[in-house]
Order: C-alpha cells, then structure tokens, then sequence
C-alpha cells in the first residue's frame, strides 16, 4: 500500500488547500477544514515526517528576477562517467531539474537563465565536464500549462 492510499479524507484535502495557498495560517486551514490550529499542525508534521509534504515553498516568478530564458539541454555521455557528470551538473545554479531518460538521450536539464549569453556560457561549463560527449537545446518560448500540483 503506498502512502497516497492511507490518507483520509481530511489529509487529502489539505494536501490540496496547501498546493493551491500555501500562504495560508493553520488557523485559515482550520477554518476550511473545521480543525483546530494545533490539529492542522499536527497533520502537516505528519506528512511531512511521511515524505508526502517534501516542502511548502513560494513559487517565484522568474521573469521579474530577470530570468527571462528556459531551455532544455539533452546530454549525450560518456555512461561510465555517469555519476562525474551528474556531480558536475547539479553544481551549476541555472540547473533546476536533472531527467534521467531513456532513448536517444541521457539526461535532460530544464534551465533558467538570464540571456543568450548566460545559456551560451552555461552550455561550455556543460560541455567542458568530463564524460559530456555533445548537448542539444532546445529553446522554450512560452509556457502554455505548467502544473506542479498533485492531488491525492
């Protein structure tokens, strides 16, 4: 049984009241789902010791910080230099996501950047990683659905 299928009723739902604000009090939530503060606390601290709440962040809008540039870059490698590569990657900022993929490629990066410039620097640090036989990007120009919430 995984641990999706031993929430109640009440967990979901916070679950969900937390993806969709999590600006909200445990007296707000309580409010919503008829619990006290303390009790809404309390199943928070729950989950998150569960692993299902990894963490409650602010999601930023990365054009007003400047980032005006997403990109995905697909990685052709050197497999048995795998965890060198993989390293090296997660040390660089504009890196948010590493995919390990099946097919033609061996990872794919989504990353943010400010301009041209910072991703044509960024791809010689990628390039520049021992085991990095060649990249491939792909610029994203706009972003028509990006959902990051999962309800139980």
């Amino acid at each position: 049984m995984s641990i999706g299928e031993e929430l109640d009723p009440i967990d979901k739902e916070l679950i969900k009241i937390l993806q969709d604000n999590a600006d909200l009090t445990y007296t707000e939530i309580g409010k919503l789902l008829n619990l006290s503060p303390s009790t809404v606390y309390m199943r928070v601290r729950r989950l998150k010791d569960k692993g299902l709440i990894r963490r409650i962040v602010a999601e930023v809008d990365p054009a007003k910080l400047g980032y005006r540039l997403k990109a995905l870059i697909f990685i052709d490698m050197d497999v048995k230099k795998y965890s060198k590569v993989v390293e090296g990657i997660k040390e660089l900022p504009q890196v948010k996501v590493i995919y390990d993929v099946t097919g033609e490629w061996a990872l794919v990066l989504e990353v943010l950047v400010k301009d041209h410039k910072e991703l044509s620097e960024l791809l010689d640090k990628i390039g520049g990683i021992d085991g990095v036989y060649s990249t491939s990007t792909m610029v994203i120009l706009r972003t028509i659905k990006e959902d990051r919430k999962i309800y139980p």
